[in-house]
């Protein structure tokens, strides 16, 4: 997390909505993933560190992968 100009957890630090690569925090990336139906693969990370496996990020597939976890 050292020289980080923002708070992410994201690993993709060369995906341009990374917040290291502008200065709009998550906004990006948050208003992109809600525009797809999708979740940031930042909270998949909270469950598990382990995503490779994962084929899409939809709200579904995280609701599933959630409960699939839990169990």
């Amino acid at each position: 997390m050292t020289n980080q100009k923002h708070f992410c957890s994201c690993r993709d630090t060369s995906c341009k909505l990374n917040p290291n690569n502008h200065d709009l925090g998550c906004d990006p990336c948050i208003q992109k993933n809600l525009k797809a139906g999708e979740v940031p693969s930042c909270f998949f990370h909270l469950i598990d560190e382990d995503i490779s496996h994962l084929k899409e990020f939809t709200i579904d597939s995280f609701v599933r992968f959630y409960l699939n976890k839990k169990q």
